[in-house]
């Protein structure tokens, strides 16, 4: 499978946001991780739709949207007017029907829909939506923060919602996000995870080009479907 770099957003100088996200595009990304947090589902506030449109503005890398909120099927309409190309939202925010309908309607409206589990959910927890899904996201740290530190054992979560997509959709992708570096992405590689959430690794490092060669290199040596 493609390895796929997604530098996060929420570890760039945002003093120099354009300056930033065109780091980013000659850095060879795949996309950008924008992670919409409102102070009730994650004790952390970040950005809205306002600065997911002024970075849609002036990229052409995918936006990939995190909602960390409590109602983010209130929000799909203006996610896909600022220009998110992909909507992840959390299984334990809704009943399982609601967020089957949910991810119908982010698909709906021409974009690509993904759930994701937080460290204490089981895998589990997932297999329902995966025919409603472009992408599966493990959480490696606790939703919130960046810069925290990767939890080695959330790996056999990862391996077993890859071993359970290579049976019932084998093309998914499978992203993971916290604590994602030079040190750590071998390890999710191996597990079964294709998509990397980078945060201060990319966009802090002294060379963010190199960088995201050197992990890309390292995942692709390392993935086990």
């Amino acid at each position: 499978m493609t390895i796929k770099t997604s530098p996060s957003i929420l570890a760039c100088n945002f003093l120099e946001l354009e300056k930033e996200i065109k780091k980013a595009e000659a850095a060879g990304s795949t996309m950008l991780h924008c992670d919409v947090m409102d102070g009730v589902y994650v004790p952390n506030m970040s950005f809205g739709f306002s600065i997911i449109g002024a970075i849609n503005t002036i990229t052409d890398l995918p936006l990939d949207v995190h909602m960390m909120t409590v109602v983010p099927q209130k929000y799909l309409a203006e996610l896909k007017k600022a220009g998110a190309d992909m909507v992840t939202v959390h299984c334990d925010i809704m009943p399982e029907f609601q967020l089957a309908e949910t991810l119908r309607e982010i698909r709906r409206l021409g974009m690509k829909a993904a759930v994701s589990v937080k460290p204490k959910e089981p895998a589990e927890t997932v297999f329902p939506f995966v025919d409603l899904c472009d992408m599966i996201l493990i959480m490696t740290v606790e939703p919130g923060f960046g810069g925290q530190k990767f939890m080695a054992d959330m790996m056999p979560k990862v391996r077993a919602i890859r071993d359970y997509c290579n049976i019932h959709k084998p093309d998914m992708d499978i992203q993971v996000d916290g604590g994602i570096g030079e040190g750590t992405i071998a390890q999710a590689a191996e597990a079964g995870a294709n998509v990397f959430v980078i945060g201060t690794a990319s966009f802090g490092a002294p060379d963010m080009g190199e960088a995201l060669r050197s992990m890309t290199k390292k995942a692709e040596d390392a993935f086990v479907k």
